[in-house]
Order: structure tokens, then C-alpha cells, then sequence
């Protein structure tokens, strides 16, 4: 698997929804479904885009977020929200879900996205502690890109 550090500038119209969150272990998953029209029949994998946020702080958004366009938050955009819900630690990042709104966040110290192709159902190989089920379900192209 190649690690990419990148910043994050993903526009993508699946439908998000956030799938999976642990408070013990401060990470969310946002994913990204194929329209239900492009759907693989019947447990069959599907082309998703999952995006994880590791030590997460705070999270602003509907379980079902839609079409994102995720972007970490400027320094004025950063300022604007801490003068809103108050102090943001220096060390994490506000990244937006959607580019026409200021309450669709999440804040956290990083983020990796990967596109996988999986069943209905199944846990983000990003979040998964089991290096069998992570290496039984590779990342597309073996490619997991970063931003901290």
C-alpha cells in the first residue's frame, strides 16, 4: 500500500453518509456509496470512497451528509468557526464537508481517503485492527492518501 500525504480537495457526488464512529477511539467514517441505480447485485462489491478521521475532536454533520466537497479550513474560516464553538487545539484541522457550509465539519488531527471496492456492510479497511481483513480488502490501486 503507497501512502500519499496530500491535501484534502475531494469533490465527489455519491452519497455520503458517516458509517462508523468510536468515541474510545476518536475516528469517524464518512463513505461514499455508487447511486443505488449503479449498485452491484446482491452482496456483490461496490466501488465506495471511504474517508476517515482519526482523533477526532468534534463532529458537525447529519448522518447522511450527500455529496461532499471536502477541504481543510483556512486560517479566516478556522478563526470564524472557534469564534462560534470556542477553542480549536493548534494541532487538529477543521475539515469541511461541503463547500457552501460552515456546518458541515468535522475536526480532527488527520484524514486519509481511499476508494474500495466492498460489500454492503462491511467495516472501512481504514478503521479495521485486523491486518487479515485489511490486506483481504486492498484499497483501489493500493493507494491511501493523507492530510495532517
Amino acid at each position: 500500500m503507497s501512502l500519499l500525504r496530500t491535501e484534502p480537495d475531494i469533490v465527489d457526488h455519491r452519497e455520503f453518509s458517516l458509517i462508523d464512529y468510536r468515541h474510545g477511539h476518536t475516528y469517524a467514517v464518512v463513505r461514499g456509496f455508487p447511486a443505488t441505480d449503479d449498485g452491484a447485485p446482491g452482496g456483490s462489491p461496490m466501488r465506495v470512497l471511504d474517508i476517515f478521521f482519526a482523533g477526532v475532536e468534534r463532529i458537525s454533520c447529519s448522518k447522511d451528509v450527500g455529496h461532499v466537497e471536502v477541504h481543510r479550513a483556512g486560517a479566516s474560516e478556522r478563526q470564524a468557526l472557534a469564534a462560534r464553538i470556542g477553542r480549536i487545539r493548534p494541532g487538529d484541522s477543521v475539515f469541511f464537508l461541503k463547500g457552501n457550509s460552515t456546518e458541515d465539519y468535522i475536526i480532527a488531527s488527520r484524514m486519509y481517503w481511499a476508494e474500495f471496492d466492498l460489500p454492503h456492510g462491511s467495516m472501512s479497511p481504514l478503521a479495521s485492527e485486523d491486518s487479515e481483513y485489511r490486506s483481504a480488502n486492498p484499497a483501489v490501486n493500493n493507494i491511501v492518501r493523507f492530510s495532517d
